[in-house]
């Protein structure tokens, strides 16, 4: 992680947020021994629910790549391998249970594994596919109810439609926050704005969004042009730590739009005003966030999205970083990277075993953005001459 200077006044909030991002919520139950958790392996399971019952969701995100638990196969993507493997160690047992969403066939079969080899109850919901299709907004509502059912269980507590609707409040506070926090992004290192927003996910909300309260100001007056920065988009599933926004960062390239599920894409969407049913708003908001590659609004409302996105942004380039086996991002970078460079934006796909680039990455990035500022030097020659 890179290190950054940090003003007293504000070291304790910047602090916690960067170690928290760095810890991947693994010292919880020292840290905050007061609170309960549950794990979380998806955007698309509502945080709110859990917050509701007085819970805290955890991403669970792996401590190494490296891990080939027998029960999965080999060609199984790091991230189910190394948190399945992490449980079967005993590194969940503290959770009062585990929230899976079906997404691809990898999580479907890791959650059925985990009912049988697993340490904590499992809660499992199926969101529609295609999230706009006649009558998904209410079943969205039924499948969410019935985690919620599957929650009283869990908990032997019935929690009030109001606790909902102060969960549902609080998240949107903090995504006000982290809107404060995009709009600063160009003018941020990227691995610090990453890690601000990882953070989020691995710490009990109350606690992230008085921090990010406390910190804003501090980022408001670091805030400072890229200057010569090439201009870049990082389009991917999970990022369990800043290796990839660091070196991106030291080779003169700047993240200007994240669409990762632990960095903007877990918090954008529009900001509702609230109705008189939160369970009508509680699908709202997960039904219009920017659907990833295993969800749909529209057949390309995804790649109009990140398209008008990126050049609103002024992109230069895409780096699409797909975990080694997913599927559904595999998928994606095809008609993502078509759809890119049609509006004259380059693209670079990284294949990577879990979070981490080695040296034959850092060449191959290198050269990526090396292309970027030499083409911006030659069209500004170009322009010069005539």
């Amino acid at each position: 992680m890179m290190e950054w200077s940090v003003p007293e006044e504000q070291r304790d909030s910047l602090s916690l947020l960067l170690e928290e991002s760095a810890l991947k919520g693994l010292k919880r139950k020292t840290r905050y021994p007061n609170y309960r958790f549950l794990g979380i392996l998806c955007s698309y399971f509502p945080e709110e629910l859990i917050m509701a019952f007085g819970l805290e969701p955890l991403r669970l995100l792996p401590d190494s790549a490296q891990r080939t638990p027998g029960e999965l196969p080999p060609f199984s993507c790091s991230l189910a391998r190394g948190i399945l493997d992490m449980e079967l160690q005993g590194r969940w047992e503290d959770l009062l249970g585990v929230g899976f969403v079906h997404t691809c066939d990898t999580m479907q079969c890791l959650s059925g594994i985990w009912e049988f080899a697993g340490q904590q109850n499992i809660v499992n919901m199926v969101p529609p596919v295609m999230l706009k299709a006649a009558g998904a907004n209410q079943y969205y509502q039924e499948e969410v109810k019935r985690a919620w059912e599957q929650l009283q269980k869990l908990t032997g507590h019935e929690p009030t439609e109001e606790s909902l609707r102060e969960a549902i409040r609080l998240c949107r506070r903090i995504r006000e926050k982290v809107n404060e926090v995009e709009e600063l992004r160009e003018k941020l290192p990227s691995p610090l704005t990453a890690a601000l927003l990882r953070a989020g996910q691995l710490m009990p909300r109350a606690i992230y969004a008085e921090a990010l309260d406390e910190v804003l100001p501090e980022l408001y007056a670091r805030a400072e042009e890229s200057g010569s920065r090439a201009r870049l988009m990082v389009s991917g599933a999970a990022l369990e730590n800043d290796q990839v926004y660091a070196m991106i960062e030291e080779l003169e390239g700047r993240v200007v739009v994240d669409d990762t599920c632990t960095g903007y894409r877990h918090y954008s969407g529009p900001l509702m005003e609230e109705s008189a049913d939160p369970w009508y708003d509680l699908v709202k908001r997960y039904e219009d966030m920017p659907p990833c590659p295993c969800k749909n609004q529209s057949l390309n409302a995804r790649l109009e999205y990140l398209g008008n996105l990126a050049s609103r942004r002024q992109v230069e380039g895409a780096v699409l970083v797909i975990r080694k086996y997913c599927e559904p991002h595999a998928w994606d970078a095809v008609p993502l990277a078509e759809t890119l460079q049609n509006r004259g934006i380059r693209t670079l796909v990284l294949e990577l075993e879990g979070a981490e680039a080695g040296g034959q990455e850092r060449t191959r990035l290198q050269a990526f953005l090396e292309s970027i500022l030499e083409n911006r030097s030659s069209d500004s020659g170009g322009r010069a001459q005539a």
